[in-house]
């Protein structure tokens, strides 16, 4: 029994040792803990690494987006000029340059039709040159000729004749000749073999359709607009153009100013610069929806969005970060329009604002160049 109350009072001794050590270090900790938390508390947060960019002054307006898609400027079908049997065509997506031949018919006909009209030309101009030196024979003897006046005059009549004779036969020549050049149908211009209306061994007469040829180097826009909004634009405009991840800057080339009786829109007809697109390709085309007014702008990583409010930080001369809230306006691209406290040239944070406090000092990194549009 005294052993197990030997044993006992050691063991409680043990333990007010043990509390006595735990109470001696708790104590220093906690020290520890309030001394560092005064010192922050004292100091404030540490200074916070953004990148900033400048608020513009800036011309934006807002847009709509309104479908077309991509034409060729040139689209033909290109037809046979002269009749006869198709001996070639060329084939669908060959890309020809102009000038080139794209189709033969069979010149037999033709090439007979020159010759016959070549020797009528060199019988009637005998003729005529018959006809004018015997005419001048007779004048040239006077009244020793013994011929009236009548009879001069018949002389020249039929010598006239015959040289107006000559000239239709040349005429006549001159077209036998076009005629057999037109047995080989040339490209109109540059372009792509799209399709073969005719096929070889048909028999083609003035106006038959052989091919038609695209031009798939020059190419626009086309699209339909409400006049609302083509009231805000006008020939020479750029437009931006968009088909997919793909997009280009295009110039207004004309805007039809008669409107459908049914969907009351207006055609726009745009130039495309030299791309690599489709024709036929959809696209959307970018329109103001009013008269563009100047305004105060900030990139949009600018802004600090919460459920209550918008924001964004303006950092001043001190680097200190300074938060305005802001009503948003206009947007154009990576731009956007901010009603508030903020000037142009006023600095503001792109980068690092999320965590961002009120009146804490920021370090400012390499600044960001302004955003493309």
């Amino acid at each position: 029994m005294n052993r197990k109350l030997q044993i006992a009072g050691a063991a409680g001794a043990f333990l007010v040792v043990a509390g006595s050590v735990a109470f001696f270090y708790g104590s220093n900790v906690g020290a520890d803990a309030a001394e560092t938390g005064g010192e922050e508390a004292q100091n404030g947060p540490p200074p916070a690494p953004v990148t900033i960019a400048e608020a513009e002054q800036r011309s934006l307006a807002p847009h709509s987006e309104t479908p077309g898609s991509v034409v060729s400027t040139r689209d033909s079908l290109v037809a046979a000029a002269t009749s006869g049997k198709i001996e070639w065509v060329a084939e669908v997506g060959a890309e020809v340059e102009k000038d080139a031949v794209i189709a033969r018919i069979d010149p037999a006909d033709a090439r007979l039709t020159r010759d016959n009209t070549a020797a009528e030309v060199n019988r009637l101009t005998a003729r005529a040159n018959y006809l004018d030196s015997f005419y001048k024979r007779f004048v040239g003897l006077g009244e020793d000729a013994g011929e009236s006046e009548a009879s001069l005059d018949e002389m020249r009549s039929n010598r006239d004749e015959a040289l107006q004779a000559v000239k239709q036969a040349e005429v006549a020549l001159r077209r036998a000749g076009i005629n057999l050049a037109r047995t080989e149908v040339k490209a109109p211009f540059a372009g792509r073999v799209v399709s073969q209306e005719t096929q070889v061994g048909e028999y083609a007469n003035p106006g038959t359709q052989l091919i038609r040829l695209v031009d798939t180097r020059r190419l626009e826009v086309t699209a339909r607009a409400p006049a609302n909004l083509a009231r805000n634009i006008a020939a020479g405009d750029t437009i931006k153009v968009t088909s997919g991840a793909q997009s280009a800057d295009a110039t207004i080339r004309a805007i039809v100013p008669v409107g459908d009786a049914l969907s009351r829109m207006l055609e726009l007809r745009l130039e495309l610069p030299e791309a690599d697109w489709y024709i036929g390709s959809a696209v959307r085309v970018r329109l103001p929806a009013a008269v563009a007014k100047t305004v105060t702008a900030v990139p949009r990583d600018a802004l600090i969005l919460r459920a209550d409010r918008v924001s964004v930080f303006v950092i001043g001369e001190d680097n200190t970060a300074k938060r305005i809230d802001v009503e948003l306006g206009t947007a154009e691209g990576q731009f956007i329009e901010v009603i508030g406290e903020v000037s142009p040239g006023d600095k503001v944070v792109i980068r690092g604002g999320e965590r961002l406090r009120d009146g804490q000092s920021v370090t400012i990194g390499t600044t960001t160049p302004e955003p493309s549009a």
